[in-house]
């Protein structure tokens, strides 16, 4: 008898330890639109026009989703997760091919609130820009992205919880509560201009090295990002400068993509910057200066 006992009780807890070692459902195989205020229309994969959203329906993965004037509407990816469209904004839900654990949110202009849970994993739930992507969301952040005359403007802003940005070059690897930034793109991507509208992070700049250059910044800290293609090669040369709130410089470097012994680096002696950063060829490495992949390349510097 205290054989069959004991088996059983290891039978028991076997199967409690399996099931919750299986991989839990963490969204719903559909999304719903809810919460409608005002005028919201929906465009299903396969549409050719846009119809009135209705509340509370179910819509397949690759519709797109848009708020009109003064009008709001609630994406569920499930009943923990959801983001909140405010108006004039432009969406499509997607569900990436293979997985059943993730979604993608793609948004073409206007303004989201997420509403994420914890302990997710990082790309769980991903919120897509023109600038950049965000990821590792968690809790509530505002994310707007605008068109002005200079390019793309992409604000995000972490009330609590906190993000992951990622961009050509460069990345926020946590945005955390009560602390904002600024990205604005031209539309070709030849320039960026990343700044820290408010708290303290850092910011990760590729450098052309396995390991990117950390740097620590306050508000009103700027990084400058330009691109262009070198005359010999064509190569994609990539020129960087960080300022301090005061304007003044605290990193200053360029390097050639896919050449890790091609680059330069050092603190300009004024603001003014070239667009190459001094990078004039790609047909040969610079004599000093270069960026290595050492311990002093992965010191963290301040703005």
């Amino acid at each position: 008898m205290c054989h069959l006992n004991c088996a059983a009780r290891l039978a028991a807890i076997g199967a409690v330890v399996w099931a919750t070692t299986l991989p839990a459902q963490s969204f719903d195989p559909l999304f719903r639109v809810s919460n409608i205020k005002g005028a919201c229309q929906v465009k299903r994969p396969e549409a050719t026009a846009f119809e009135p959203a209705e509340n509370g329906k179910a819509y397949p993965f690759g519709t797109a989703v848009r708020t009109t004037r003064d009008s709001q509407a609630l994406i569920l990816l499930s009943a923990d997760d959801t983001v909140q469209m405010q108006a004039l904004s432009d969406v499509t839900v997607l569900a990436p091919a293979g997985t059943d654990a993730g979604r993608v949110v793609r948004l073409d202009g206007g303004k989201l609130q997420t509403f994420i849970r914890e302990g997710l994993p990082e790309k769980a739930v991903v919120i897509e820009t023109p600038v950049a992507v965000c990821d590792t969301i968690v809790n509530r952040s505002d994310i707007v992205l605008g068109r002005e005359k200079d390019g793309l403007h992409l604000d995000v802003a972490t009330s609590s919880g906190g993000v992951r940005i990622g961009g050509p070059q460069f990345s926020v690897p946590h945005l955390k509560a009560g602390t904002s930034v600024r990205i604005i793109s031209t539309e070709d991507r030849s320039l960026t201009r990343i700044t820290n509208t408010s708290g303290d992070y850092k910011i990760e700049l590729d450098n052309g090295t396995e390991t990117p250059v950390a740097l620590g910044t306050t508000t009103h800290s700027t990084v400058r990002i330009w691109r262009e293609h070198a005359a010999v090669g064509g190569k994609l040369v990539v020129s960087v400068f960080a300022a301090g709130p005061d304007g003044k410089g605290r990193a200053n470097f360029a390097y050639v993509v896919g050449e890790p012994s091609i680059a330069s680096s050092g603190l300009p002696s004024t603001e003014e910057h070239a667009p190459t950063g001094g990078v004039t060829t790609a047909s040969a490495p610079l004599a000093t200066g270069a960026i290595t992949n050492t311990a002093e390349s992965r010191k963290e510097s301040s703005l």
